[in-house]
């Protein structure tokens, strides 16, 4: 490689590059390619626009603190309307502290999939529907 740079950009020059690209060339090469990942991802990525469905009610079947307190979100198993099951996790403290025995969760539908997505909100949104 030394020989190959002493070509291009002379001797002394070479020595040069060669103890640079010895020391910080992985580091530079490493933040190159993750640029391009994220750039990939951030320019390709799906907007992930999505809209309302509705709101709901719905049975809690487990609920785990994060971290052993309420206060750092829950992860729970719920029953949705249609029988399946699913595991919701939120990490607000208001809402987390809600959820009991039943929960408030918001239906999502992504614009392009159709695919449904759920999460918790608090229990006056589902009083007022």
């Amino acid at each position: 490689m030394l020989s190959i740079l002493s070509a291009i950009f002379g001797p002394h020059r070479a020595v040069t590059i060669y103890a640079f690209l010895k020391t910080w060339g992985l580091g530079l090469a490493a933040a190159v390619v993750m640029a391009v990942i994220v750039g990939g991802l951030f320019l390709l990525g799906d907007d992930g626009e999505h809209e309302h469905h509705s709101f709901m009610t719905v049975p809690v079947l487990s609920a785990t603190a994060i971290n052993g307190d309420l206060k750092n979100g829950v992860i729970a198993s719920v029953r949705l309307p249609d029988g399946t099951a699913t595991s919701i996790t939120s990490t607000k403290a208001p809402v987390s502290q809600s959820v009991g025995t039943s929960a408030c969760v918001e239906k999502r539908v992504y614009v392009e999939s159709g695919e449904a997505r759920y999460r918790f909100k608090l229990p006056r949104f589902c009083e007022a529907g």
